[in-house]
């Protein structure tokens, strides 16, 4: 005989939905370990509903017939899970609902068609939310997980209404294993994730986001910056080759501003105001996050500017600096290191990295200042750097400490003799 207690069926009030005083009442289906929610199309004010037994408080005759109502549709939807046990015993979650929402109910979104749709209503706010690069992040992204459905499947695309926790944990597990990905890139994916199941609850394709709370351990990254003396021999090198200068003073200029490769290819002179103070400004906001980033113009900066006026490119580009390709920048950054002396992997980045730790948090700008500068949207991301100078402040106490002690030791051998 078949087992016929898998169903549970219980009335939920959505508080957080509630419109006009009356909040709208869900029939929550558990079948195993999965839930359905499906609007009963009911409201009820707050204060009249009986949250333990999910039902209607009796309190008026209103009351006892909506309760009445409730108990209808609980055994119409016993009756019609009733009739596909009837038929075969691997009855879905899925399968109830539709049927229970009728034959010409919407046909369930697919994972992977979702992530397709998202991606879609994203290209259409380029360079209105966030730039080109970011859309292309989101459209790998989405390949990404693919690729994962694939792997562990064998299929293109699964049931949005199918992904379960543990999705989560085996798609983090894939991004390990199978792309290699670092533990700070691979939270980027996971986050993806999240936001496309964030989406399709929006859309109503499903109830909730079963992955709202999932969470990656991030790693503290090391981030790479320049010494000042560092800073200095790049700076006070002679330089003959011309694509070479143009790159060295290119990445001063970063070093000096604070400002990334996407942003400061995109300078122009109107970017350049003068302050209240009397001193240039460059007034911008970040690609990457839309943040305000309003840097004064230090004259190492001011200078580098000034030597480029006239240049072709830059006239010809409207730019503030002639800036060549990121990927040829860097190579050509490796070129300005080896010249230099420089033993650390030189990129456009380490400027950045440059600009908060060397120029500016070594130099007693407090860390308010330094994020404003930044164009960080929290002062968290910040800290890290502060974080980076307290090390370097360690290291430099343990050499003195180490210097301090040889000093005493020299002047008791003296004392001895």
């Amino acid at each position: 005989m078949k087992k016929l207690d898998f169903l549970k069926i219980v009335f939920l009030l959505r508080k957080e939905r509630t419109q006009e005083g009356l909040a709208p009442i869900y029939m929550v289906l558990r079948l195993d370990s999965r839930r359905a929610y499906l609007s009963t199309r009911y409201g009820v004010e707050p204060e009249n509903w009986d949250v333990r037994n999910g039902r209607f408080i009796p309190n008026s005759s209103k009351a006892n017939s909506m309760n009445e109502l409730l108990d209808r549709m609980r055994l119409d939807s016993i009756k019609i899970y009733n009739e596909l046990r009837s038929k075969h015993d691997d009855v879905t979650i899925d399968e109830l609902r539709r049927k229970l929402l009728g034959e010409d109910a919407v046909k369930p979104k697919n994972l992977v068609e979702v992530c397709n749709l998202y991606n879609s209503n994203a290209e259409k706010l380029i360079n209105i939310e966030f730039g080109k690069i970011t859309y292309g992040r989101y459209l790998h992204f989405a390949k990404t997980i693919g690729e994962f459905i694939f792997h562990k499947f064998k299929m293109k695309d699964i049931p949005i209404g199918n992904v379960k926790y543990s999705f989560g944990i085996e798609y983090e597990f894939f991004l390990k294993t199978e792309k290699k990905l670092h533990q700070n890139t691979l939270i980027k994916f996971m986050q993806y994730l999240n936001r496309i199941m964030d989406f399709a609850v929006q859309y109503e394709w499903i109830d909730k986001n079963i992955l709202s709370n999932y969470k990656c351990s991030t790693i503290e990254s090391n981030k790479q910056f320049l010494t000042e003396s560092e800073l200095k021999a790049i700076e006070e090198k002679e330089i003959d080759i011309e694509r070479l200068r143009e790159i060295r003073d290119v990445f001063i200029f970063c070093c000096y501003t604070g400002y990334a490769y996407i942003d400061a290819s995109s300078l122009t002179k109107d970017n350049i105001v003068t302050g209240i103070n009397g001193m240039k400004w460059i007034y911008t906001s970040r690609q990457k996050t839309k943040h305000t980033s309003n840097v004064p113009l230090l004259e190492k900066a001011l200078n580098i500017i000034e030597r480029y006026e006239s240049h072709p490119e830059c006239i010809r580009k409207g730019k503030l600096l002639p800036i060549k390709s990121n990927q040829r920048t860097n190579t050509y950054l490796q070129e300005l290191a080896d010249i230099c002396g420089i033993k650390k992997h030189l990129t456009t980045h380490i400027a950045r990295h440059t600009f908060a730790t060397t120029v500016l948090l070594s130099n007693g700008v407090s860390m308010e200042a330094t994020s404003k500068m930044l164009g960080h949207s929290s002062l968290k991301t910040t800290q890290i750097y502060g974080k980076i100078l307290e090390t370097r402040v360690g290291s430099e106490m343990e050499m003195l400490k180490a210097k301090l002690s040889a000093g005493k030791k020299s002047d008791q051998k003296r004392e001895a003799k």
